[in-house]
C-alpha cells in the first residue's frame, strides 16, 4: 500500500504530513534538519503497540516506520559518509516490512538499498537492487516509481548505458509529471537533458535543463549548476563552466553532497587544463581525488589521478627541457599503475579510468623519448573507442596520430589527425550558435598542435600549409542557414537596445544612472547568450579545406603575380607560408612579440591622429609616429614576402588587427585578409549592377552626407537616414542586398564579441542578431570607429561583427581596424563605392579608393581567395 493511495486522516494524517515535511528537507538537501525531522518522527511511532491497532492503523503504522527509516538513511550517509550506518537502516525497515508483508514497502527497501549503493560507487549493486525494485510487482504511486527510475537512470549513466538511462528518465518524467510535484518534475527534466548531454544532444540538454530550473527555481543544492557545467564544459565553453563549477562546488559542499561536490571539482579541474592553467588543475584534481578516495569511489579516483598527471603532461610539453627524460619516463610508468587501478576499478559515466591513463601514460613515453614503451602501451588498448566521451576519444585519435608521427608513418598519422577533425566535424554540426561553433575548436586544440608539429618537421612548407587549413576549416562558417525561432530572446535584445539608448542620452553629471542601465542592458545580454548555447546546429556539410596544391593550381589560372601568406605563430616565433603559381616557400618573419608591441602602437596612433579634440601639434606627433609604425610593420611582415602584386594575408590576432592596406608597399594593390583560406564565388554579379542600402547612425557628423552620396553612385539605392535607419531595417538588407554601407559609429566588445554592435537610431544591432541569417554573397562597408576588430577565443577562433558576416555568407567585409575619423570616411568612401559599382571587385575598389590619400586610413578588406569555389 502507498502513501499517495492511503487516505489520511486524524492522527495518521498528521504522521504523513510530518513525513512529507522531513522528506521536503532531504529533498533540499537540508540534511541536519532533515534527520531531526526524521528521528523524531520515529520516536513517536516507537510510542505506539502495533499490536494494538487495527488493520489498517497497522499498515498506516508500518509504512510510516518503513518510510521514516529509508528517509533516515539519506541524511544519514550525507552526513557521515557511512554506508554501513545506512544500510542498518534499511534492515531496521525490512524487519517493520516482514511483519505486513506488503509488496509496495519490499521494493522501496530494494530502491533505497540501491541508491545508497550508487552513491557509494557500487554502481553493480545498485543496478541490481534497483531493477528488482522496478520489475517486481509492487511499487504502484507514481512518486515511488519516480524515485525509482530516477535512480536507476542514473546508475544506467554511471555504466555508460546512456540509452537505457534516457529511457528510464523518460518513465521517471511521466510519473513525475502525474504526481504533479515540481521538484520531482524538475529531477526528472534535469536528468533527462543529462542523458541527451551524455548522448550528443548539448542544445537538447541545456534547453531541458533550463525547463528543470524553471519547474524548481528554488533549488541550491548545486547539482543543476554541475549539470549545465558538465555540458558548457562539452560544448567548449570553458571559461563559462569553469565559473558555473567554481559555485556549483559551493553550493554542493554546503548541502554536504560529497560525490557531486567531487565530481564538480574534478570537472573544473578539466576545465582549468583548457584554460591553460596547469598548476591550478592539477592541484583541484588531486582534491577532487581525495574526496572520491574518501568516499570510497576508486574509478572517480583513478580518474583524478590520470587528471593530475595530464595536467603535469601539459605543462611540460609547452616548456620542452622542463622535465629531463628519466623524470618523464617515471611519470609514464606511474600512470600505468593509475591504468592497472583503473582497471580493476572498472569504467563510470562511460569514462575508462585504465584507457585514459594508458593514453596519458603513451604520452609520456613519447615525451621522453621513448616511442618502443609509447607503441607498447598503445597496443594494449582498444583499436576505437567509439562509445567513450568526446574529449577521451579526440585524445585517443591524438595519441594515434603522435605515435604515428614519431615513427615516420606519416600516412598513418594524417589518417588520425583526419578522424579526430572528422569527429569535431561532427560534433560541431549539432550546434547552433556561432559562439558554440567556435568554441567547439577547444576540444581540437591538441590534435592540430600535433598535426602542425609534424608539418614542421617535414621540412615541406606545402605540409605546414595543408596542416593549418585542416584545423582552421573545421571551425569556418556558422552553425545555422536558418535564423532561429526565439521570440524571447529578441524581446531580450529589444529591452537591452533601449537601455542602451537610454543610457546613451544621459548627461555627464548622470554616471551613476548610466552605469545602472548599462550593467541591466549586459545582464540581458548574457542571458540571450546563454539561449543561444540551447539553439540546434542545420548548417549542414562543413567546408572542406584548401590544400597548398589545389591553391597553387587557382593562381596559376588566374593570377600569376599574386601571394598568398598564410601566417602562424609557434613557439614566440612568426612563420609565414608563402605560396605563388610557382611555388611554396617557409618564411621566418621575427619574434611575435615585435609584431604585437608594433600593433598596439598602431592602435593608440590611429586613435590620436583622429581625435579632433586633440591639439593640432600632439596629433601631428601622432600621425608621424603612425607612418614610422607602418613602415616598421612593412618591413617585418611584407618585405621578406616579395609581394609586387595581389596580397591574400591569412592570420590570427594580433595580424588581424593590422591595416594591410595602410601598409606603404601595398598603396594602389589589392589586398584581402581572412582568418583562414575561405573559398567564395568568382562572380556575384554583372558589374554596374546591383542592390544597395546606405544607412547612417546617429552621432557621425557627416553620416548623413556619406550615406547619400554613396547612395548616388548606385541606381536605384535605398538610403537611410535620421530616424529611419532603424536595426529591423539594416538586418533585412542584410539578408537582401548585394552591397550594404552602413556609416555608423561601433564598438567592438572584446570581452563579449557577439555584442559587437554598430549604433541605429533605435540604438545599437548585435552581431548576436544576425547569428543564422544566411547573407546572399553580399558586400559590407561598415564605416565604423573600430568595429572591423575581433577577439580570439580558446582554440584560436575569432569572434566579432566582421567574423559574423563573413561566417554567414558575405562575400567581403570592408572594415576599420582602428578609429576612422567620420571626416575621412566621408572622403574615401563614394569613391570606393564608384569602383566597386563599376569592378564588383572590392579588394581593387579599396586599392583604388585608398591611393593618393595622404592620410593612412586603416580600412581593411577581409574576403575569401577569389576563384577558390566552396565544395
Amino acid at each position: 500500500m502507498s502513501v499517495e493511495a492511503t487516505t489520511r486522516t486524524g492522527p495518521w494524517g498528521r504522521l504523513f504530513e510530518r513525513l512529507a515535511a522531513a522528506r521536503d528537507l532531504h529533498s533540499r538537501a537540508k540534511w541536519a534538519s532533515a534527520e531531526s525531522g526524521f528521528r523524531a518522527l520515529l520516536a513517536d511511532l516507537a510510542e505506539f503497540d502495533p499490536g494494538r491497532l487495527d488493520a489498517k492503523g497497522r499498515a498506516q503504522w508500518a509504512e510510516l516506520m518503513v518510510r521514516s527509516y529509508l528517509g533516515l538513511s539519506n541524511p544519514v550517509y550525507a552526513l557521515t559518509g557511512s554506508l554501513g550506518e545506512a544500510l542498518a537502516l534499511c534492515d531496521r525497515a525490512a524487519e517493520i516490512e516482514s511483519r505486513v508483508h506488503d509488496p509496495s514497502m519490499s521494493c522501496l527497501i530494494f530502491v533505497q538499498r540501491g541508491v545508497l549503493h550508487s552513491r557509494s560507487g557500487d554502481v553493480r549493486q545498485a543496478l541490481e537492487h534497483l531493477t528488482e525494485a522496478v520489475e517486481t510487482p509492487g511499487l504502484n504511486g507514481h512518486r515511488d516509481l519516480a524515485i525509482a527510475y530516477l535512480n536507476r537512470g542514473a546508475v544506467f549513466g554511471m555504466l555508460g548505458e546512456f540509452s537505457d538511462a534516457l529511457r528510464d528518465y523518460e518513465e521517471a518524467r511521466a510519473h513525475a509529471v502525474a504526481l504533479g510535484d515540481p521538484q520531482f518534475v524538475s529531477f526528472a527534466l534535469h536528468n533527462f537533458g543529462y542523458a541527451q548531454y551524455t548522448l550528443g544532444d548539448l542544445p537538447g540538454a541545456l534547453r531541458s535543463m533550463e525547463q528543470a530550473r524553471l519547474a524548481a527555481p528554488d533549488q541550491d543544492d548545486g547539482i543543476p549548476e554541475l549539470g549545465r557545467a558538465e555540458v558548457l564544459f562539452e560544448s567548449g565553453l570553458l571559461a563559462d563552466a569553469e565559473q558555473l563549477l567554481s559555485r556549483a562546488a559551493d553550493r554542493l559542499a554546503r548541502a554536504a553532497l560529497r560525490s557531486d561536490h567531487a565530481v564538480a571539482e574534478w570537472f573544473r579541474a578539466r576545465a582549468m587544463m583548457g584554460l591553460d592553467r596547469f598548476d591550478e588543475a592539477q592541484a583541484q584534481a588531486a582534491q577532487a581525488r581525495r574526496r572520491f578516495e574518501r568516499g570510497g569511489q576508486r574509478s572517480m579516483a583513478a580518474l583524478a589521478r590520470v587528471l593530475e598527471l595530464e595536467a603535469l603532461l601539459s605543462a611540460a610539453r609547452r616548456a620542452p627541457g622542463r622535465y629531463p627524460l628519466a623524470t618523464a619516463r617515471r611519470w609514464a610508468r606511474k600512470a600505468l599503475v593509475v591504468a592497472e587501478a583503473g582497471d580493476e576499478a572498472g569504467p563510470t559515466f562511460g569514462y575508462h579510468p585504465g584507457h585514459t591513463a594508458r593514453l596519458v601514460a603513451a604520452r609520456w613515453f613519447l615525451l621522453s623519448g621513448d616511442v618502443d614503451a609509447a607503441r607498447s602501451v598503445r597496443a594494449q588498448m582498444p583499436r576505437t573507442m567509439t562509445s567513450a566521451p568526446l574529449t577521451v576519444r579526440l585524445q585517443h585519435y591524438t595519441v594515434q596520430a603522435e605515435l604515428a608521427f614519431a615513427t615516420a608513418d606519416r600516412a598513418r598519422g594524417l589518417r588520425a589527425v583526419r578522424a579526430g577533425l572528422g569527429l569535431l566535424t561532427s560534433h560541431r554540426s549539432r550546434l547552433g550558435s556561432v559562439e558554440s561553433v567556435t568554441a567547439a575548436a577547444a576540444h581540437g586544440v591538441d590534435l592540430t598542435r600535433v598535426d602542425v608539429e609534424a608539418a614542421v618537421r617535414t621540412g615541406r612548407p606545402e605540409a605546414l600549409f595543408d596542416a593549418l587549413e585542416r584545423g582552421r576549416a573545421t571551425f569556418a562558417g556558422t552553425g545555422r542557414v536558418t535564423p532561429p525561432d526565439d521570440p524571447e530572446a529578441a524581446a531580450l535584445l529589444t529591452e537591452a537596445r533601449a537601455l542602451l539608448v537610454r543610457a546613451r542620452e544621459l548627461g555627464a553629471d548622470q554616471s551613476g544612472e548610466r552605469e545602472m542601465l548599462t550593467r541591466r542592458a549586459t545582464r540581458i545580454q548574457g542571458e540571450v547568450r546563454e539561449r543561444s548555447w540551447r539553439h540546434a546546429g542545420n548548417a549542414g556539410a562543413v567546408q572542406r579545406p584548401v590544400t597548398a596544391r589545389e591553391l597553387r593550381g587557382i593562381l596559376n589560372v588566374r593570377d600569376r603575380d599574386s601571394v598568398v601568406a598564410n601566417f602562424v605563430s609557434m613557439n614566440g616565433t612568426l612563420r609565414c607560408v608563402r605560396v605563388d603559381a610557382t611555388s611554396v616557400t617557409a618564411v621566418d618573419i621575427g619574434p611575435a612579440d615585435d609584431v604585437v608591441e608594433h600593433v598596439r602602437r598602431l592602435t593608440a596612433d590611429f586613435a590620436m591622429a583622429a581625435n579632433d579634440l586633440i591639439p593640432a601639434p600632439l596629433r601631428a606627433a601622432a600621425t608621424a609616429s603612425l607612418e614610422r609604425n607602418l613602415k616598421a610593420l612593412d618591413a617585418i611582415l611584407l618585405a621578406p614576402l616579395r609581394a609586387d602584386g595581389d596580397l591574400y594575408v591569412v592570420a590570427r590576432e594580433p595580424l588581424l588587427s593590422v591595416p594591410w592596406a595602410a601598409l606603404p608597399s601595398r598603396s594602389g594593390l589589392r589586398t584581402s585578409v581572412n582568418s583562414y583560406v575561405a573559398r567564395g564565388r568568382t562572380h556575384a554579379r554583372p558589374t554596374g549592377e546591383g542592390k544597395l542600402l546606405a544607412a547612417a547612425g546617429p552621432g557621425v557628423r557627416h553620416g548623413a552626407d556619406e550615406a547619400r552620396a554613396v547612395g548616388e553612385q548606385w541606381p536605384g539605392a535605398t538610403v537611410l537616414t535620421g530616424k529611419d535607419a532603424v536595426t529591423e531595417q539594416v538586418r533585412k538588407a542584410l539578408a537582401t542586398h548585394d552591397v550594404v554601407h552602413l556609416a555608423t559609429h561601433g564598438q567592438h566588445d572584446a570581452d563579449n564579441p557577439l555584442f559587437a554592435s554598430i549604433d541605429l537610431a533605435d540604438g545599437p544591432l548585435f552581431a548576436h542578431e544576425l547569428d543564422g541569417t544566411p547573407l546572399p554573397g553580399s558586400v559590407v562597408i561598415l564605416s565604423s570607429c573600430e568595429v572591423g576588430g575581433s577577439t580570439q577565443v580558446l582554440g584560436g577562433e575569432l569572434l566579432g561583427l566582421t567574423s559574423v558576416l563573413l561566417r554567414l555568407g558575405a562575400r567581403a567585409v570592408i572594415a576599420s581596424v582602428a578609429k576612422l575619423s567620420d571626416e575621412l570616411a566621408a572622403r574615401v568612401m563614394p569613391r570606393l563605392h564608384a569602383h566597386l559599382r563599376e569592378t564588383d571587385d572590392p579588394e581593387a575598389a579599396l586599392a583604388a579608393a585608398l591611393t593618393d590619400v595622404a592620410q593612412p586610413v586603416p580600412l581593411v578588406c577581409f574576403s575569401s581567395v577569389e576563384g577558390l569555389t566552396a565544395g
